[in-house]
């Protein structure tokens, strides 16, 4: 089985907690390329096709595969050809602040609760669930690191 790209949340210590595989994108039980969560992760094969669809859900990914990233420049260039929409917040001296936007429809369709101009008490709790699953906050320091907040 190949690679499926992850477009919603999924909670990898939830998933590692039940029998289904020993890879967090095939779900299959094969050699793992990558531990993520103890001795479950990714597999080479979905590894060779990694792409990111949810930002909080592949941070484990993300944050093996950037590693060797040394600028914000190119962490930014890394996470836009892995498929990654950013939309710059801010910055201070150090940080540069942005939304990861996971599903751009809905973020599109919200933009005024996502950026606090209507209050998110004006839908239901699920469509407000849907608001937050549709982008998370990521800072990349000058030095290339990446934090994902999920």
């Amino acid at each position: 089985m190949l690679f499926r790209k992850k477009k919603v949340y999924e909670d990898i210590y939830k998933w590692r907690r039940h029998n289904n595989g020993t890879c967090f994108y095939c779900y299959e039980d094969k050699p793992v390329a990558v531990s993520l969560v103890g001795d479950k992760g990714i597999c080479q094969e979905c590894l060779d096709h990694f792409k990111v669809g949810h930002a909080g859900t592949d941070r484990h990914v993300i944050a093996h595969l950037t590693k060797e990233i040394r600028s914000h420049e190119e962490a930014v260039e890394w996470l836009k050809k892995h498929g990654v929409k950013l939309a710059p917040t801010g910055c201070n001296d150090k940080v540069h602040y942005y939304m990861a936007i996971n599903n751009l429809g809905t973020f599109n369709h919200y933009h005024d609760i996502i950026y606090g101009t209507a209050d998110l008490n004006t839908v239901s709790s699920d469509t407000a669930k849907k608001i937050m699953d549709s982008y998370n906050d990521i800072e990349i320091f000058n030095d290339g690191s990446i934090r994902i907040i999920y």
